[in-house]
């Protein structure tokens, strides 16, 4: 059965750079194929690498993923998506999670 999904470039994005610690971060994608399934990356400032994470795409190739960052390090993170079918992979992108702790 011939696919009808043709690749295309997977971009990601975040909803912004610099995140305070206990907020949340979205990442969004597009390109993916639909329906299914994608393994988001997410590396550490000490440039260890979190255990994947498994998320599915919706019926337009799109997916969005919400990172809770109260548990993550202070400093800067580099995270990315690949298409698990074809280990296409989306671009890179970083964001740093900032200290939430108020200056005296």
């Amino acid at each position: 059965m011939p696919r009808t999904w043709t690749q295309q470039k997977l971009v990601i994005k975040v909803d912004r750079s610099r995140v305070k610690s206990g907020e949340i971060l979205y990442v969004t994608g597009t390109g993916f194929a639909p329906d299914r399934a994608v393994i988001s990356h997410l590396i550490r400032p000490d440039k260890t690498e979190y255990n994947p994470l498994r998320l599915r795409t919706n019926a337009a190739g799109e997916l969005v993923h919400k990172i809770d960052t109260v548990m993550l390090d202070i400093g800067t993170f580099e995270t990315w998506v690949e298409d698990e079918g074809s280990r296409a992979t989306s671009n890179r992108i970083q964001f740093t999670v900032e200290s939430d702790l108020r200056e005296r």
